[in-house]
């Protein structure tokens, strides 16, 4: 998909490369990142690899698994995002725990010239359609799709967080070019999550 959006370039001849709202490009910090963006259930997934790592194909079958399993999906963007820390909110009420709920502070923006386009390699660009994508969303996890030979057995509860934007979100590592394990590896992580998928 890189062959029809240049990230370097911060807008396109007829407008904005990433339609965001102007107080939000103006004020909150952001970054450009080489990552596929979904929405699973109640949870938003980047996807981060080289080119011919997979996200595309990942993106797709973790949509479809979501199908399967009577999940809402979308596609935000099949190859790069604009992620943008968010301004802090105060806090909107409480779990049924008692603790106190933040919403999310990272989001991701979808190009606008790609928005609803995904890349089916030996295909082209294909249309995902008009109910199965959205513009932006809140992110939850970051997935890095890695050579299975620097990914740990066991990683420790530190390697499972990283920081992007000075905030953390949950992170994993996942084989490249690796579908069914990464889905199951993603689905697990999810289904112990607090939010119903």
């Amino acid at each position: 998909m890189s062959l029809y959006l240049d990230p370097d370039c911060d807008r396109m001849k007829d407008g904005p490369l990433f339609d965001m709202p102007q107080d939000i490009a103006a004020t909150c910090p952001g970054q450009t990142m080489h990552a596929a963006a979904v929405v699973i259930g109640p949870y938003g997934i980047l996807l981060r690899g080289e080119s011919g790592s997979g996200k595309s194909l990942l993106q797709r079958s973790l949509r479809r698994q979501a199908e399967a399993l009577s999940i809402a999906s979308a596609l935000v963007s099949d190859d790069y995002v604009m992620l943008v820390r968010m301004p802090k909110v105060e806090s909107s009420g409480q779990s049924d725990a008692g603790e106190d709920i933040e919403p999310p502070e990272l989001r991701a923006y979808g190009p606008v010239a790609t928005r609803g386009l995904q890349e089916v390699r030996g295909l082209g660009i294909v249309a995902v359609g008009d109910k199965n994508h959205v513009a932006h969303a809140a992110m939850h996890l970051l997935v890095d799709l890695c050579d299975p030979d620097a990914i740990d057995r066991m990683p420790s509860r530190q390697d499972r967080e990283q920081t992007c934007l000075g905030y953390p979100i949950a992170h994993l590592s996942v084989p490249k070019r690796s579908v069914v394990e990464a889905c199951d590896v993603i689905f697990t992580l999810l289904s112990t999550w607090k939010g119903p998928l």
